[in-house]
């Protein structure tokens, strides 16, 4: 999950009409379960089939050094590329304590930009070419909307974890990074997906450092009217600097799953 640089984009995210119940902690982990194999299988279908979605999304991180809780929350927007187009993807998130300290992310196929408001800088991140109909080959949207299940499990241990008995609504996944470039992410992962269609809903991260972060999809809208005027290059504010940053550099670890830079 090196580059959340989507994760986004993590959108995923959950589904049309997802019920307002909110996912329970996480079970504890069962033995190797022969449902991982079909769950895996549905989540695929569902991820692909998403063409356009906009999100509502709430970032959490529980800091257990200083026993502090941050919370940001905005929207975000996924649009499929086509024949012949790459796919694109935008986030804004605002701090719910304070409203002026904002991330935002814009990906235009090409392009990663990324908002540094303390600076006024906006950096233009240049991005490998990607296969048709993804941002790229190597990051978290790729993982979401279109990463085999195959493919799943050989970069990642998936363990299919079962639902509490009074749990009908979720579907429970562990995840364990196997590579030594996603152990620096994140040493172990929880995806909760909607029983009703396999669309995500929560995506809970555990950091090496020990905090936690939790990526919540309260409200998707799949289709959604977006077109690709919607993620057009933006506009320089007159006191702003535009910083490109060349493909050779490493790409931006942002929108991993802490939101940090």
């Amino acid at each position: 999950m090196r580059s959340l640089c989507t994760c986004v984009l993590v959108l995923a995210v959950v589904a049309v009409a997802a019920p307002a119940q909110n996912p329970p902690a996480s079970p504890a982990p069962a033995p190797a379960d022969p449902r991982l194999d079909i769950v895996l299988s549905n989540w695929e279908k569902a991820m692909l089939n998403v063409q356009s979605l906009s999100a509502e999304v709430k970032r959490t991180k529980l800091d257990k050094t200083y026993q502090t809780t941050e919370l940001f929350e905005g929207t975000a927007h996924y649009l499929r590329g086509g024949a012949g187009q790459t796919s694109r993807a935008s986030m804004e998130l605002f701090k719910k304590s304070q409203p002026q300290v904002f991330e935002k992310y814009l990906c235009t196929g090409n392009f990663l930009y990324e908002w540094a408001p303390a600076s006024k800088v906006i950096r233009r991140h240049e991005l490998p070419t990607p296969k048709q109909g993804q941002l790229a080959d190597d990051n978290f949207l790729s993982f979401l909307f279109g990463m085999k299940a195959e493919h799943a499990k050989a970069r990642y241990q998936m363990t299919y974890v079962p639902a509490p008995a009074n749990d009908k609504w979720y579907q429970y996944l562990r995840i364990q990074p196997k590579h030594a470039a996603d152990k620096v992410d994140f040493t172990e992962a929880r995806l909760v997906l909607l029983a009703s269609n396999y669309l995500p809903r929560q995506l809970w991260f555990l950091q090496p450092e020990g905090h936690e972060v939790t990526w919540d999809f309260p409200r998707v809208t799949s289709p959604s009217n977006l077109g690709p005027q919607h993620f057009a290059h933006p506009q320089l504010p007159a006191d702003w600097k535009l910083v490109p940053v060349p493909l050779q550099n490493p790409q931006p670890r942002v929108l991993r799953n802490s939101g940090q830079k």
